[in-house]
């Protein structure tokens, strides 16, 4: 069974390392959570789900390679991370009320 610091290496090591391999990664994204919606419309009851923690995931890209929330201050990082959790709430929010 993987442990949190094994779970952490794994991600650290999966991170895109520059701006280039960052905005391959919200493509991909964007591509899954396009793909995800439309052919699993109404079919899957989970789908607001995974499109939920793709949004989170693409928000959090953002966050750390373009905003650079790892220099700022802990209020700021704070405050961006508690943002970029709202859309994935409100989404997950409408498919529970949906189901």
């Amino acid at each position: 069974m993987p442990t949190l610091q094994t779970t952490k290496n794994m991600w650290r090591r999966a991170a895109p390392k520059d701006a280039t391999s960052a905005w391959l990664w919200l493509l991909v994204i964007t591509v899954l959570c396009l793909g995800a919606a439309v052919a699993q419309r109404g079919l899957l009851p989970w789908v607001g789900w995974l499109v939920a923690a793709l949004i989170w995931l693409k928000a959090r890209l953002v966050a750390v390679h373009y905003l650079e929330i790892a220099d700022a201050s802990p209020l700021f990082r704070r405050i961006v991370l508690t943002f970029i959790s709202i859309a994935p709430v409100a989404l997950i929010a409408t498919a529970v009320m949906e189901a």
